[in-house]
């Protein structure tokens, strides 16, 4: 069932407008399956999770884990707060986190960090959050030269978010829906903070570069295994108190992961690209905005790109490297108008898994010759073929896949759909009904952290 609130019966109706769906179909009263449709599953998070226990020393995951159709929901509860994870890596990225936040905690405690991390360092807090809350009047105390770097970092991020059409056109569109999965805003253990505020800050704070803190923070996120860039405010500001203290009490990286015991578990191993890690925001920037004019993206939507308040700057990177992958292939700056129409961060972790799996399927499976927007990124074979990605937990038979299925009845073109994810019986037939070919738990599907 959809979830009977005013924002979820809004985005329904807007989905449905916008596949062509009859409304007749959802009567305005809750919005009720039509009898066709099969209720969303509820999946057994054991199931997914196979030997890696629901209870362990950091957290307690629910073992029901209920679904929208298309992403899974799994709830997390631990001493640093409540979470939820919702699409595809998303648990893994999670469980990751709070281990850190565990690591964290254990440096905080050592007796050798609390003595460096006396006096000087400790003072050296209030200008960290003076530089992140008012970075323009920090700016103005920074010896000469540093003009320089805010030459190269000077893309702030910003709220804006417009619809497809709405890019295009140039017009300024609020309160819009999107009608790509993962629309429900993930709860964190600090709801009151703006989701915006938080990606906003994930994009890198840049004048801390010029003080060596954003490096050393980067480093210790990567002895982690976690993105420096996360959303998640609990580990943000816990990555923020440790770095500054260690850094003004100088303690380097190394000194820091040995003050871990040995019973809180470090991340040995990530697919993450090193660039997050190895390079800073800046340098990140530059390389996104040289990829996408290099494949025709016009200025302006880069910089909204830039700007946008549903992206990271990792999600940024993978989106360059995927368009970059597939350099030499039509239409690749089309898809940057859909990733602009997106209005929440699972939209956007959709956009940039999809366009993940599409590189990884013109690399090791068939050479794509072109990319079409139709609602989601569609890839096109030489000979024709259709490739569809669906980066979702589980995908069962609703009016969004029933709707966007038909609209590829008459072209009589095949189609291959690759899910990340699991895929209802249901779905799965009615689907191969159509002529589709699919394949669920595809090796396409990018997995960014593995599961301990």
């Amino acid at each position: 069932q959809i979830m009977n609130t005013e924002p979820a019966r809004i985005m329904a109706f807007n989905i449905l407008l916008s596949l062509g769906v009859s409304a007749a179909l959802w009567p305005a009263a809750g919005l009720a399956l039509e009898p066709g449709f099969e209720a969303p599953p509820v999946l057994q998070a054991q199931d997914v999770l196979g030997e890696e226990p629901l209870v362990s020393e950091f957290y307690t995951i629910a073992p029901e884990v209920p679904s929208d159709g298309f992403m899974a929901q799994y709830s997390i509860s631990s001493e640093f707060g409540d979470f939820t994870a919702s699409g595809p890596g998303m648990l893994e990225v999670r469980l990751t986190e709070i281990r850190a936040l565990a690591a964290l905690d254990a440096i905080a405690a050592d007796e050798q960090f609390t003595d460096a991390a006396q006096g000087k360092a400790l003072d050296k807090l209030g200008g960290l959050e003076t530089l992140i809350e008012k970075p323009g009047e920090t700016i103005k105390g920074l010896p000469e030269g540093v003009g320089r770097f805010f030459d190269r970092t000077g893309r702030t991020i910003r709220t804006g978010v417009q619809k497809i059409d709405a890019v295009r056109t140039g017009a300024d569109e609020h309160e819009t829906i999107s009608p790509l999965p993962g629309a429900a805003p993930e709860m964190t253990a600090h709801p009151s903070v703006p989701l915006g505020e938080l990606i906003a800050k994930a994009g890198g704070e840049a004048a801390l570069n010029v003080l060596g803190f954003e490096e050393q923070r980067r480093g210790l996120a990567q002895s982690l295994g976690v993105d420096p860039y996360s959303t998640n405010p609990v580990l943000s500001a816990k990555l923020d108190e440790v770095t500054w203290a260690a850094f003004g009490g100088g303690l380097g990286v190394n000194v820091l992961t040995s003050l871990v015991p040995g019973g809180v578990i470090l991340s040995t191993s990530s697919t993450m690209t090193d660039w997050v890690w190895n390079s800073n925001p800046g340098d990140i920037r530059l390389h996104v905005v040289a990829t996408l004019r290099e494949i025709g993206v016009p200025e302006a939507e880069i910089d909204q790109l830039l700007r946008h308040r549903a992206y990271t700057l990792s999600m940024h990177q993978v989106i360059a490297d995927a368009l970059d992958a597939m350099s030499g292939v039509d239409g690749l700056s089309d898809v940057i108008p859909l990733a602009l129409s997106v209005d929440f961060e699972g939209q956007a972790r959709f956009i940039t898994q999809s366009l993940e799996m599409m590189k990884n399927y013109h690399l090791n499976i068939e050479p794509l010759v072109s990319l079409k927007v139709e609602a989601t990124v569609l890839g096109q074979s030489a000979a024709g073929n259709l490739v569809a990605m669906a980066p979702v937990d589980m995908l069962s038979w609703n009016a969004v896949l029933a709707g966007y299925s038909e609209r590829f009845l008459t072209d009589e073109i095949p189609v291959s759909l690759h899910v990340s994810g699991l895929i209802t019986d249901r779905a799965l037939a009615e689907l191969e009904d159509l002529g589709w070919a699919v394949s669920a738990q595809t090796p396409l599907a990018p997995r960014e952290y593995p599961i301990r």
